[in-house]
């Protein structure tokens, strides 16, 4: 078994403040490497560095493309969060859409109380990637108040416009659920399984899914448009206890069996590109056979 599958099943055993302190820990230890790397060795990833690699790992122009990341695994990259989007923009080129999750907060912060989602000023506690897209000029932001997602090109519109229509986080007006009818794709830079929002495109779609991954009723927020305007949107959220029971290494043979992903390098980070369509088919045929992310066997 390799290191990353067994760093990947203690994450899942530990409990979700262990993983948060590991992974604040990690990420101080990546930043002093990357810039011990750079003052020793003078190595810094340009944006010409990234799209080759893009490129080889089969990133296309006109390409819809999701993005999970974390800089820091990257290596030093020079001029950081905006030099990757930069070089995914031109790996899809004018015709081709990239965007990330923007999400604010979690359960536990909505629970107490704070339920204000401003759409152009709430910053994203995603990564500097994500919050470079974010803020990027021409970005539009969905109004979904848990689990927004920002994208920049063609199809940006369409993808985010009814995000805040549903009453769910992944349900079918979601970004991440129309990314299955419009060929989209995800990329996985730098991070795991374990943050692919896609794995819940499922749950929605399936009457009853037998395991309750909401709370029980939906919670009210108040929501900020572009513009300023306020108007309140309900919506079911992810139940932090059932969450802790999410096993995603589990799922990565059955993905790979599958063909849903390819891997490719970019800088010091193993990448996944994953085709959106063909992950939601697969975890819809998974649960047929009773397996989910959920740490329990499902009856058939």
């Amino acid at each position: 078994m390799n290191k990353e599958l067994i760093r990947e099943q203690l994450k899942n055993i530990a409990p979700i403040f262990i993983r948060k302190l590991a992974r604040g820990g990690l990420k101080k230890y990546r930043k002093m490497r990357n810039t011990m790397d750079r003052r020793l060795r003078s190595e810094a990833l340009m944006q010409n560095d990234i799209l080759q690699s893009l490129e080889n790992g089969g990133i296309r122009q006109g390409d819809v493309l999701l993005v999970h990341s974390s800089l820091s695994r990257l290596g030093y990259v020079k001029g950081g969060a905006t030099t990757v989007v930069a070089a995914l923009l031109s790996g899809v080129g004018p015709t081709g859409t990239i965007g990330a999750p923007t999400f604010w907060g979690d359960t536990t912060i909505y629970q107490g109380g704070n339920r204000v989602f401003d759409v152009k000023n709430s910053p994203t506690i995603l990564g500097s990637i994500a919050e470079a897209i974010r803020i990027h000029p021409s970005a539009k932001r969905s109004m979904h108040p848990t689990h927004s997602a920002a994208f920049i090109g063609p199809m940006a519109d369409y993808l985010t416009k009814d995000h805040h229509l549903d009453n769910t986080p992944v349900g079918p007006g979601s970004p991440y659920m129309k990314l299955t009818h419009v060929g989209g794709r995800i990329l996985l830079l730098g991070v795991t399984l374990e943050y692919l929002t896609n794995f819940h495109t499922i749950e929605d779609v399936i009457p009853d899914f037998p395991v309750k991954v909401y709370l029980a009723q939906p919670l009210t927020f108040k929501v900020i448009d572009p513009e300023g305007k306020e108007f309140e949107v309900s919506t079911f959220c992810h139940c932090p206890e059932v969450s802790k029971t999410r096993q995603t290494i589990k799922m990565e043979p059955y993905l790979r069996e599958n063909s849903v992903f390819n891997e490719f390098p970019v800088g010091r980070a193993l990448v996944k590109l994953i085709e959106a369509k063909k992950l939601h088919d697969t975890l819809l045929s998974l649960y047929e056979r009773g397996i989910t992310m959920y740490n329990r066997v499902l009856p058939r």
